[in-house]
């Protein structure tokens, strides 16, 4: 049996699965971020704390018990924390969507620019360097006693191993390229790259601790198995085995990626272009902020979280209300931007509001912006010379039909609905097989333990309506580009002292 840990930004989840890719049990615990004012912050005792309980329960379970022979885990990257000799954490979690790096990151895009002329490479404030940088500045007397700088994936590989690494995707996010770190950008601003993870290659394999063996009964001789992080474990859970087909992954935040036989020699935009370890494969696409993540900001904000038919309700207001939400467009920039523009400073609007307006109206306007996201990540994608089809979606905006139906007539693709929601796991599955030799490729895998719940076919009328409404989303965030960078200078004249704990981010 194969135990797959994934932590994302709102939970961590323990899955099981059998050796034909079968889900046999599944267990998580909700995670917690803090947000005040450009700090976006999770615990790391908290997240030992979650995933001891799960693997209690997992250890509990009679025909679980001794028979698990392989872990691996996927996280979100991008976060980063300082830990001690002793693995001891000196520091919270800065997550991936933490602004407070944004002058570290270009003060250090300044430098890359003349050294690496002919390198893609950049360093948004969503990369570890400039967020190791700002600790550095800001907290000198912890950062002294930092050992190692490590993020989420890392946390996982030594609570299990004990050893400090991380595989080349996890690694490519904080200045590495081509088979190593990028040693002189990295010291010129003060940064020592023995602090960071040791890089290894997606399949390497180490024992579990004997303490954490003995404490979870997990098999005699359990390894732990490197894979990578959830938005590209998520693309291959979701993987039909079409090069034509993108992988629409909206959990907490939205990625929209294609796997290709071939990278890209050039880039239009804020497009990554990632190498699948030692596979002949690339991973074309990118990641936003927040996707489904702005659905939980909808509940939080307009309904009772408690009532459990919260979802039914809203996506019930959504169909009440035409396509175009009576004219109300929303910008779903709740936590800023990273692709398919880069703007640290953008925040959410909503656009047309009339006197008659309604909770309805904001709904349908929230649930339309989910499927402007994704094909705004999409237009990235077929911008660069890709060829796309339709679309997989998975993740738990995949569970509302209206959305997918939205989905298909905006991006005018077909829509696959994947069965199994937990796509970021079964990619972990994939490449854990894989690399097990239970499969011989990722087609094979993918094509034995993928299934397809629907497809959804868009409307041409629908679509030339949803047309004119996605150019002016896009007309009126450009627009506000240059504004948005002055209601920052606005805001930081107000100094905030509360902070506010979100479940759902």
């Amino acid at each position: 049996m194969y135990l797959v840990i994934n932590l994302g930004l709102k939970s961590i989840r323990g899955i099981v699965f059998n050796e034909e890719g079968k889900q046999l049990y599944t267990t998580s615990r909700a995670v917690y971020s803090n947000l005040i004012d450009h700090r976006v912050e999770q615990d790391s005792w908290e997240w030992k704390e979650k995933l001891d309980a799960i693997l209690t329960e997992i250890s509990s379970i009679d025909y679980l018990n001794s028979k698990i022979e392989y872990i691996t885990s996927t996280t979100s990257s991008s976060c980063i924390l300082g830990i001690d000799s002793n693995g001891k954490p000196l520091t919270k979690v800065m997550m991936v969507s933490d602004k407070r790096a944004f002058l570290e990151a270009q003060e250090i895009e300044g430098i890359i620019k003349p050294h690496i002329k002919q390198s893609s490479i950049s360093c948004p404030e969503s990369s570890v360097i400039p967020k190791a940088l700002w600790f550095k500045r800001n907290n000198p007397n912890v950062f002294d006693k930092v050992k190692y700088w490590i993020g989420a994936g890392e946390f996982l590989n030594y609570y299990f191993t004990g050893e400090v690494f991380t595989d080349s995707l996890n690694a490519s996010k904080a200045l590495f390229e081509n088979g190593e770190y990028l040693n002189h950008i990295i010291n010129e601003v003060g940064l020592d790259t023995n602090t960071l993870p040791k890089v290894k290659d997606i399949g390497y394999q180490l024992p579990i601790l004997n303490k954490i063996n003995r404490t979870f009964k997990f098999a005699a001789r359990c390894k732990y198995v490197l894979t990578t992080y959830d938005a590209i474990c998520a693309v291959l859970g979701s993987y039909d085995g079409d090069n034509k087909t993108a992988c629409d992954v909206s959990g907490t935040v939205t990625s929209v990626r294609v796997l290709s036989e071939n990278g890209l020699n050039s880039r239009e935009g804020l497009i990554l272009s990632q190498k699948l370890g030692n596979y002949n494969k690339f991973l074309i696409g990118a990641s936003n902020n927040l996707g489904g993540g702005i659905i939980e900001w909808l509940k939080q904000a307009f309904y009772n979280e408690a009532d459990k038919n919260v979802y039914y309700i809203m996506e019930n207001n959504a169909h009440e209300i035409s396509m175009g939400a009576h004219g109300i467009v929303f910008l779903p920039y709740m936590l800023g931007e990273r692709a398919p523009f880069k703007n640290a400073n953008a925040k959410g609007s909503f656009f047309g509001i009339n006197r008659s307006s309604t909770i309805k109206e904001f709904t349908r306007a929230v649930f339309e912006s989910t499927a402007y996201v994704s094909n705004d990540l999409l237009h990235l994608i077929m911008t660069n010379g890709l060829n796309i089809e339709s679309m997989t979606v998975s993740g738990g905006l995949a569970r509302f039909d209206l959305i997918n139906q939205i989905k298909a007539d905006v991006t005018n693709k077909r829509i696959k609905v994947i069965e199994n929601f937990e796509s970021t796991s079964v990619g972990a599955l994939i490449l854990l097989m894989v690399n097990l030799n239970k499969f011989s490729t990722i087609e094979e895998a993918a094509s034995k333990v993928i299934k397809i719940r629907k497809i959804i076919n868009p409307s041409e009328e629908n679509h030339k309506i949803y047309n004119e409404f996605f150019t002016f989303y896009k007309k009126l965030n450009e627009q506000l580009l240059p504004i948005y960078n002055d209601h920052f200078i606005l805001r930081k004249q107000i100094q905030s002292f509360s902070s506010e704990t979100i479940s759902n981010l």
